[in-house]
C-alpha cells in the first residue's frame, strides 16, 4: 500500500504536458467553457495560460534578458572589444580564402580544384563578413536606443554604430558575380558545340551510358571534394579570426543572445549530399540502365 500511495502521490506531482491525453484535454476544454459561462473571459483565459506556464530553461534565459540592468554589461571594455572585432573583420576579409590547398589525388586537375575550393570559401568567408557587419550594425542600434539621452554608454554605442554603418558596405559583396558568367559564358559555347554532334550518338547503347555514368561519377566527386575542401578551409580560418573576438565582445554587451556563425555547414551537407550520389545513387542508376539497355 506504501508503494502504491508513492506512485500515486508521484503521479500527483508530475506535471502533465498539455494536451497529452484526450479525455483530460476534453475535460479541461469544457471546464474553461463552464468558467466562461460563471466567471469572466479573463480569468477563464488566465487559467489556461497557467497551464502552460513553467521555469524552464529557456523562460530563464528570457527573464535575466529582460532584467538585465543596461546596455552594455562591462561598459568599460567594450570599446576595446569593438575594436578588436573590427580588426578582426579586416583579416577575414583579407585571409580568410587566400591560399586554398587540395589534396594531391586531383592529379592535373589540381589547380582547378584549388581554384574552385577558394572560390566557395571565398562566397562563405565573405557572407559571414557581412552577417556580422549587418550583425554588430543591429544590435549597436538598439542597445544605443536602450541607453539615457547623454549617458556615456550611449555616446559610446553612437559613436561605434557610426563606425559599423562606414565599414557595412565594404562587406556586402557574395563573391559570386563575375566567376559565374564566365564560367556560364564558357559553358554555352561549348554546349552549342556539343549539341550539334549529338543527333549522331546513340544515347542508349551501353558504351555511351557506361561512359555518361562514370563522367557524372567523376564530375560529382570532384564537386564534392572540391566544396567539402573550400567549406572545411572557411570554416577554419572563420573561427580562428573571429570566434575569440566575437565571444568577447558579446561577452561585454552581455545577453545579446549567440553572435553570428558562418554558413560552412549548409555546403558540407550539400558536398555529403553529392558525396551519396556519387557512391550509391549513380553507380546504381549505371547499373540498371546497363542491364536494360
Amino acid at each position: 500500500m506504501a508503494e502504491g500511495a508513492g506512485m500515486e502521490s508521484e503521479s500527483r506531482g508530475r506535471r502533465r504536458i498539455p494536451g497529452d491525453d484526450l479525455l483530460d484535454e476534453l475535460t479541461e476544454q469544457l471546464e474553461r467553457t463552464r468558467q466562461l459561462l460563471t466567471h469572466s473571459p479573463e480569468a477563464a483565459a488566465e487559467a489556461a495560460l497557467e497551464r502552460f506556464t513553467g521555469e524552464g530553461e529557456d523562460e530563464a534565459r528570457i527573464a535575466r534578458d529582460l532584467a538585465a540592468a543596461g546596455p552594455l554589461a562591462v561598459a568599460g571594455r567594450f570599446l576595446e572589444a569593438h575594436r578588436l572585432v573590427m580588426r578582426a573583420l579586416e583579416v577575414l576579409d583579407r585571409e580568410g580564402a587566400r591560399n586554398v590547398r587540395v589534396s594531391r589525388w586531383f592529379g592535373p586537375l589540381r589547380p582547378l580544384a584549388e581554384f574552385g575550393a577558394e572560390f566557395v570559401a571565398s562566397y562563405i568567408v565573405k557572407s559571414y563578413a557581412r552577417d556580422v557587419a549587418g550583425s554588430l550594425r543591429r544590435l549597436y542600434a538598439r542597445r544605443e536606443a536602450q541607453s539615457l539621452p547623454g549617458s556615456p554608454e550611449r555616446a559610446t554605442l553612437a559613436r561605434a554604430r557610426v563606425e559599423a554603418d562606414r565599414l557595412a558596405p565594404g562587406f556586402s559583396g557574395g563573391g559570386v558575380g563575375a566567376p559565374v558568367l564566365v564560367a556560364g559564358g564558357a559553358v554555352i559555347p561549348l554546349a552549342a558545340s556539343a549539341g550539334q554532334y549529338a543527333g549522331a550518338i546513340d544515347f542508349l547503347s551501353r558504351p555511351v551510358i557506361g561512359i555518361g555514368f562514370a563522367a557524372l561519377f567523376l564530375l560529382f566527386l570532384f564537386l564534392s571534394s572540391v566544396l567539402l575542401s573550400g567549406a572545411g578551409l572557411a570554416h577554419r580560418r572563420s573561427r580562428l579570426i573571429m570566434s575569440q573576438p566575437l565571444a568577447a565582445l558579446w561577452e561585454v554587451v552581455g545577453h545579446a543572445g549567440e553572435p553570428p556563425h558562418d554558413n560552412s555547414r549548409m555546403f558540407a551537407t550539400v558536398a555529403i549530399v553529392l558525396t551519396g550520389l556519387v557512391w550509391v545513387v549513380i553507380p546504381v542508376a549505371g547499373v540498371v540502365l546497363y542491364l536494360v539497355s
